[in-house]
């Protein structure tokens, strides 16, 4: 199966807008646009961080909703896609975890300029993390539990050939 030359140029364009950003000048800008945004209002830093936080989450469900009526294929790769997407904006708009807990000048440019947005980042990240394990342990033993069912249609008994 071959891989669309569209795919591969987009993965490259999301690689090199990582590779560009990842030095933190977009968060920065980000971290003086939500002070301008919220104007030091704590509430609405969290809110905003809260939302940004659950792109991902948001984002899949756009895909499920934009992929009505089609092939459950064609509509689980819309939702990853989508989810990919949500994702990557996620990273690009907050520092990383790692950065987090060093000294990094991305952390503290947040706290300076919108105190309450990263907790609310770090909280939708949490929410969307619980409510992907949840929902595959809920799969699993769903799936687990028609596997061990026998069939639905009436005919629960054996024909053994000897």
């Amino acid at each position: 199966m071959r891989v669309p030359l569209r795919v591969w140029l987009l993965t490259g364009l999301i690689g090199v807008l990582v590779l560009i950003t990842a030095t933190g000048g977009i968060r920065s800008w980000w971290a003086h646009r939500l002070n301008d945004i919220a104007s030091g209002n704590r509430t609405a830093d969290y809110l905003i961080g809260l939302v940004v936080g659950l792109l991902p989450v948001i984002a899949v469900g756009i895909g499920l909703l934009t992929s009505r009526g089609r092939g459950r294929l064609h509509r689980a790769w819309r939702m990853f896609a989508f989810g990919a997407i949500g994702f990557v904006v996620t990273y690009l708009l907050s520092p990383s975890l790692s950065r987090l807990i060093t000294d990094s000048s991305s952390r503290h440019v947040f706290e300076r300029e919108a105190p309450s947005y990263l907790p609310g980042v770090f909280t939708g990240t949490v929410v969307w993390i619980v409510v992907l394990v949840v929902g595959v342990a809920r799969a699993r033993s769903r799936w687990r539990s028609r596997r061990l069912q026998p069939p639905a249609d009436g005919r629960n008994h054996r024909v053994i050939d000897v």
